[in-house]
């Protein structure tokens, strides 16, 4: 995937926002991301799934995987879709937004964009 590729993030036909491609990486596609207003209740979900990402990483005690896992499950029911500007959705990924930082991979590695 090309930097600058731009990708908007949906909820059903709402604008979430836009991420702009900045690196291809082996486990994900790293991003800027621009919120559009519709975003707002679902940042604290985000910001949840950042915190623990975090303590994870130092931390292998495993009631808190389990509340990663929940804070996963939250945000994949929330059925996100990626559509690359120019044609091509995701349907199925993994999503990791900070800020104006966010990153993103298929579920599904082989997974083309339709």
């Amino acid at each position: 995937m090309r930097p600058g590729t731009v990708y908007t993030l949906e909820r059903g036909e709402a604008l979430l926002g836009r991420l702009t491609v900045v690196e291809s990486g082996m486990f994900a596609i790293r991003c800027t991301f621009g919120a559009a207003p519709a975003f707002a209740p679902y940042r604290p979900l985000f910001e949840e799934d950042a915190f623990l990402a975090e303590r994870m990483a130092g931390d292998d005690d495993s009631a808190l995987l389990e509340e990663a896992e929940a804070v996963l499950e939250r945000l994949l029911a929330l059925g996100l879709v990626l559509r690359r500007e120019g044609g091509g959705v995701y349907r199925g990924a993994l999503i990791s937004i900070e800020g104006n930082q966010a990153s993103f991979r298929p579920l599904d590695p082989e997974e083309q964009p339709l």
